[in-house]
């Protein structure tokens, strides 16, 4: 029986979100009338999406549909009840959303919006929908026929249309973590709030607010474009161990390369993750061997002495902006040594490799790897002694997800990017592809 039920107003978004269910490791179906309920395929399937093509008809025809459907597909075997709705709001949101909670019958279940898309550079900041860092009204979303909500302001629109006590949550709340938003949640549904609107502008904000919802134990109600329903999804479709095996997970990363497109990933990877971030002096490595295994060491304890404060921790270059006086000092250092570029390189790439290894010899229940570079992920791979990676897909070009094949550490999961992967949200996109596979 299905585990999840998403309602969509249309069958190209329902679709949209049971591709990022199946992403999951969920089986999947999307139909379009209650005959496809009854079919074996829909019946033996984890998630379900009912699309109601209810998008272009009134408010009142679309709480029909959507109320009548609901109860058609309620049931006790159901764990997570999601609506899906337009990124840029357009359609009867409020009513069907009104619909959904009146048909599922709780009168403490609380809607949790998050209308925000961050991978589409869809976010909601202030409770104003932004697209690419714009307003709704002047993007191309504004253009549709289908005008969206005319302030732009989500919180508006639940305020003025739904007909139950709404509130907002603005991104100030998120800093202090999800157990501080589990207790908001809780006193506002204590309270007979029925929707809560909430800012978002990354997976990790998603995330934030999934563990949130968990936690305070709330009925639910997930209202969003889709990430946020399938991160939900990883979380309460599951056996209580597995979830918090997989919340409990520790990644752990090394960047040793040197441009300034590698320096943005870091400091996108430093803004949307909790992460430690610890500086690797490369021209320390480049001494002699007392002060290049000093150097490894303060790296390694200033790892694993925040180990149990952090989930991800990365090891990075400290000239990841390449400037004049960085060049100057870096090659008065190979002339000093009397190394060339190319020998230089495979003695910084090594240390990263031994800082792995160390690492992993204090840590052993880390999880899962990230590495930088093919000098990098080389030298961790020798220094872990494994002769290579078994393949397991791609994260995005030039970036793959595999495991590592023998040795000490066999079947280690592991992300590797080349030095030339241009997306600035590379990391953080192999870290989010990390959680998911550790979730499944």
């Amino acid at each position: 029986m299905p585990q999840c039920i998403v309602i969509a107003d249309e069958i190209t978004g329902g679709s949209a979100v049971g591709a990022l269910l199946e992403k999951n490791g969920n089986t999947v179906c999307s139909v379009i009338n209650t005959k496809g309920l009854k079919d074996p395929c829909t019946q033996n399937s984890d998630c379900v999406i009912f699309s109601t093509n209810s998008r272009k008809l009134t408010a009142q025809q679309s709480y029909q549909i959507v109320f009548s459907s609901a109860k058609l597909l309620k049931s006790d075997d159901v764990k997570l009840y999601a609506k899906r709705i337009d990124p840029a709001m357009r359609g009867n949101t409020c009513a069907e959303t009104e619909a959904l909670l009146d048909a599922l019958g709780d009168k403490n279940r609380v809607a949790i919006v998050v209308p925000a898309f961050p991978a589409l550079k869809r976010t909601n900041v202030g409770g104003y929908i932004l697209v690419d860092g714009k307003p709704l009204q002047k993007s191309l979303e504004g253009l549709e026929d289908l005008q969206p909500a005319h302030s732009g302001r989500v919180a508006d629109l639940f305020t003025e249309k739904f007909r139950y006590k709404t509130e907002a949550i603005h991104l100030k709340e998120f800093l202090h973590g999800s157990e501080h938003l589990a207790n908001i949640f809780k006193e506002l549904a204590k309270n007979g709030t029925r929707a809560i609107v909430l800012d978002c502008t990354s997976q990790e904000e998603i995330n934030t607010i999934a563990d949130a919802v968990v936690m305070s134990k709330i009925k639910f109600l997930a209202v969003d474009p889709g990430p946020f329903t399938a991160t939900l999804a990883r979380k309460v479709m599951r056996t209580k161990k597995v979830a918090h095996e997989a919340s409990a997970a520790k990644i752990f990363g090394i960047v040793g390369g040197v441009n300034p497109l590698i320096s943005a990933q870091v400091e996108k990877l430093r803004l949307e993750e909790k992460v430690n971030i610890v500086t690797v002096h490369n021209l320390e490595l480049l001494e002699d061997m007392q002060r290049r295994n000093a150097e490894i060491n303060r790296v390694v304890d200033e790892i694993t002495t925040k180990y149990n404060n952090f989930s991800i921790a990365f090891a990075v270059s400290d000239n990841m902006e390449i400037n004049n006086q960085l060049t100057d000092e870096y090659q008065e250092m190979l002339l000093k040594t009397n190394r060339t570029q190319a020998e230089a390189l495979d003695i910084i790439a090594t240390a990263y490799g031994q800082i792995v290894s160390k690492v992993l010899e204090k840590t052993p229940d880390i999880q899962a790897l990230y590495t930088k570079g093919a000098e990098y992920t080389l030298a961790t791979c020798r220094e872990v002694k494994t002769i290579g990676l078994k393949i397991l897909g791609q994260v995005l070009p030039l970036t793959s997800y595999g495991e590592i094949i023998d040795g000490p550490y066999e079947g280690l999961k592991c992300v590797t990017s080349a030095s030339s992967a241009t997306d600035t949200n590379t990391i953080i996109d192999s870290i989010q592809y990390i959680k998911r596979k550790l979730a499944i």
